[in-house]
């Protein structure tokens, strides 16, 4: 139990370091979309090779997370795991500067996607570890808001810049100094901490498949895989493709999409911080089911209005809530649902699974752009958060208060 000033300090610095760390992670994978319209003037790229590329990174994200994260549930060394997934990233962003062809593109983006996806889960779970019960849902929030600052609000319109300004190669030069210094910052600051060793008393607990599989008995568990499989796959595709339906769909020029997709960002710390704080004072259920709901007006105005000056307003003003919603499903949910010891586990089964299946949709969307249009891409984002917001209504509530609340027997007083 954190007491001391000292380890609130502590914990408020993994905050921080965290913060940088997937900020800078995200603006890694976001990159390859933000730098796509000037990327296919020197590759030829088809939609679906661009939704080939994006959905291998995905999968190797996918791949990646629950492995490493069981790994660092039964031995530890967290902070090692972290560290080294955090310095490969940097690397193989730097390499994306000399890709010259779809094949390089393709090898590079997906051991990109596998070397971040070890990441996030692991840091939720250390961060989970040493943050007061009071601080949870605000601390995951912020880490979660690292994504919006730097990889949405501030990345898209300096990467967009430097493309247009240099070439898109030294954007990509620009992006991976950031990550190599969040590596020195983890190597630093970061205590290492072995969760697996005990908890209650217990040692040497087994993370097999039995108990990955006994982990999806669990409702919330369950449902949460369920929800990330189509909000992942949804979120992905938009992140992937809007960037390019921005320019050739809405009409708007490169420069002009990185600083709408700032302000856009702007919105997204907004979110990022505002949903996990609502949370805490409505529930996680009916925020998750609201949330969702507000997540299908997006990609429809989109759809239906692409080129109108409100469509654009609304992308901006509330379109934030697709990437920070995620907050709720990967992590508030999963860890007020399940030991510490499995924390990590479960939020990379959840995220793991999520980015898995959901890369396909990636893929199909890609595929779907070739043969309609790009406007296709948007109805199959807004029929996935339709599916979604059914799925979230088998959530069971976790936050303490009101769950309590629903378990007390009702009183008739006459």
């Amino acid at each position: 139990m954190l007491k001391g000033t000292k380890e609130i300090k502590y914990e408020t610095t993994l905050v921080m370091i965290f913060f940088l760390a997937w900020g800078f992670l995200y603006l890694d994978r976001q990159a390859v979309s933000m730098l796509m319209p000037l990327i296919i003037e020197d590759i030829a790229l088809t939609n679906t090779k661009i939704g080939q590329i994006n959905m291998w990174q995905t999968i190797g994200f996918a791949i990646s997370a629950p492995i490493f994260a069981i790994v660092s549930d039964r031995l530890g060394h967290k902070k090692k795991i972290v560290f080294w997934a955090t310095f490969v990233t940097s690397v193989l962003a730097f390499l994306t500067m000399f890709a010259d062809s779809y094949g390089y593109l393709l090898i590079v983006r997906t051991l990109l996607g596998a070397s971040e996806g070890v990441i996030l889960p692991i840091s939720i779970s250390l961060l989970a570890a040493v943050s007061r019960p009071t601080k949870l849902g605000r601390n995951m929030g912020l880490v979660y808001a690292g994504a919006a600052v730097i990889g949405v609000a501030i990345g898209p319109v300096v990467v967009t810049q430097l493309g247009e300004l240099f070439d898109w190669r030294y954007a990509f030069l620009f992006v991976s100094i950031p990550s190599f210094i969040a590596a020195l910052l983890i190597l630093r600051f970061v205590k290492e901490s072995d969760l697996s060793a005990k908890e209650d008393g217990q040692e040497n607990i087994n993370f097999s498949i039995n108990s990955i599989l006994s982990s999806l008995k669990n409702r919330n568990i369950l449902t949460c895989v369920l929800l990330s499989i189509f909000c992942m796959g949804a979120m992905w595709t938009f992140n992937s493709f809007l960037p390019l339906y921005l320019t050739q769909v809405s009409m708007l020029s490169v420069t002009n999409m990185g600083i709408v997709f700032s302000i856009f960002g702007l919105f997204t710390i907004a979110w990022q911080v505002f949903i996990p704080y609502s949370s805490d004072k409505i529930g996680r259920k009916p925020a998750m089911t609201g949330y969702l709901a507000m997540a299908i007006v997006t990609p429809l105005v989109l759809f239906f209005f692409p080129q109108s000056v409100a469509s654009l307003v609304i992308f901006v003003m509330i379109g934030g809530i697709i990437l920070a919603m995620n907050t709720l499903y990967q992590s508030i949910i999963p860890v007020e649902s399940v030991p510490v010891t499995v924390m990590a586990t479960a939020n990379a089964l959840i995220m793991g699974t999520g980015e898995l299946i959901g890369a396909f949709s990636i893929g199909f969307s890609g595929v779907m752009a070739d043969k309609y249009s790009l406007t296709a891409v948007m109805l199959v984002i807004s029929i996935s958060y339709l599916i979604a917001f059914l799925i979230s209504f088998a959530l069971m509530e976790t936050l303490k208060g009101k769950a309590k609340l629903k378990e007390q027997p009702s009183v008739n007083v006459s």
